[in-house]
């Protein structure tokens, strides 16, 4: 039986919403719709101040809604934006990707490129369901 999350808003904007349940260590993260490159980054270092500042050790990121990214966006994600959650308290990040393959394969080879590039301190998987990922993200 899963523990029941008591989110609460910590962060709200047109594009991208954070919510958290301290007392599961827990930040859930959600793109609400595709924005440019520049405000896809400034908007994630966002939910990075709030996953370090809480010291969340489980991330569920809602991407269903993602933007299209380009080039150095994912050169980005891969090189610097994982490696920061190293040095937080995150131990598991599920994300629940988009049902379009093309987003999903791009999602998917920044994560791939992060791993084989760097050293990532906690595990990182992929879902279809939020309910999978809040399911893997909560059993210890």
């Amino acid at each position: 039986m899963l523990p029941m999350l008591h989110l609460t808003l910590v962060y709200l904007s047109d594009d991208f919403k954070i919510e958290a349940d301290d007392s599961h260590a827990y930040v859930r993260t959600e793109w609400l719709q595709p924005l440019t490159d520049n405000d896809f980054v400034s908007e994630a270092m966002k939910a990075y101040e709030v996953i370090k500042v809480r010291n969340a050790e489980r991330v569920l990121v809602n991407a269903q809604q993602v933007s299209i990214l380009g080039p150095e966006t994912k050169d980005w994600l891969s090189n610097t934006y994982y490696c920061l959650f190293s040095q937080t308290a995150v131990k598991k990040m599920a994300r629940v990707m988009p049902d379009n393959l093309f987003k999903k394969l791009a999602l998917s080879s920044v994560v791939t490129r992060a791993t084989a590039a760097t050293n990532i301190s906690y595990d990182i998987q992929d879902f279809a369901s939020e309910e999978a990922a809040i399911r893997w993200l909560l059993e210890d």
